[in-house]
């Protein structure tokens, strides 16, 4: 993963702030030095500047993130390659399939969901839920797409298998995340340059027919939306349009 050659102390306080509030919700100045270990003068500071910019709001003696994030983030996820690229075509797929599907893009050390679909995505899978890399599948197929074997110490998921998989059959089928017993198949999301972008799971089905469906259909599904990164495919596309372009392999 990428490092920075002249870190700014500074930006990674005030991103250790907001992460914090994320993670934690409304919280005094207080509550957030202790858990941060930071001096409340240095927090407060941070705070006065992100609340000045907009991104933090004040209520009662609380600090919490405003909208403004929302409206950064809802950008950000329609203006992204990857989530132009992926939407429609797992759209269709997962009415074909009757399973949920979810795209997770790469974000520093995370996986984060950009996109789902499915009977059950909306309840089980949150768009903008972030996992560590190497505590949810799709973020072991980022890792074994950037080839980063020095991860293994680090997760409970078997690497080298999950790897023997990839390279023989072009997906692997493995828990959810760490904490999911779920299982999944999944796929990395790949540009033409080998730049892995993200991952891309399937829930896996609880008969035989539909599990062998999913499997034979992945690998085209992820050619698909790699060709369209490749292609630079236009971002406004009609169901009719999609439904059409469709083609079973």
């Amino acid at each position: 993963m990428y490092e920075a050659t002249r870190r700014v102390e500074t930006s990674v306080r005030t991103f250790c702030i907001v992460e914090h509030l994320n993670r934690a919700g409304p919280s005094r100045v207080s509550t957030i030095a202790s858990d941060l270990e930071m001096t409340k003068g240095i927090v407060h500071n941070h705070l006065s500047t992100l609340r000045e910019l907009g991104y933090v709001r004040k209520v009662d003696e609380q600090y919490q993130l405003s909208a403004k994030f929302l409206s950064l983030g809802h950008q950000i996820r329609t203006t992204s390659p990857l989530y132009r690229a992926a939407h429609d075509p797992l759209s269709s797929y997962a009415m074909r399939v009757d399973s949920d599907v979810a795209l997770y893009g790469l974000a520093g050390r995370d996986a984060v969901v950009v996109d789902t679909h499915g009977p059950d995505a909306s309840t089980n899978i949150v768009v903008g839920t972030a996992h560590p890399l190497t505590e949810c599948l799709a973020g072991i197929l980022i890792l074994l797409a950037a080839d980063e074997p020095e991860v293994s110490s680090e997760t409970t998921y078997d690497l080298s298998r999950l790897a023997s998989k990839l390279d023989a059959d072009g997906y692997v089928v493995g828990r959810l995340s760490s904490k999911s017993p779920r299982s999944a198949c999944g796929v990395p999301i790949t540009t033409d340059t080998g730049d892995c972008l993200g991952g891309l799971v399937v829930s896996a089905a609880s008969d035989d027919a539909q599990q062998d469906t999913i499997q034979r259909s992945i690998l085209p599904l992820r050619e698909r939306i790699e060709r369209r990164l490749a292609e630079g495919e236009p971002t406004e596309r009609t169901f009719a349009t999609e439904k059409h372009a469709w083609v079973d392999r």
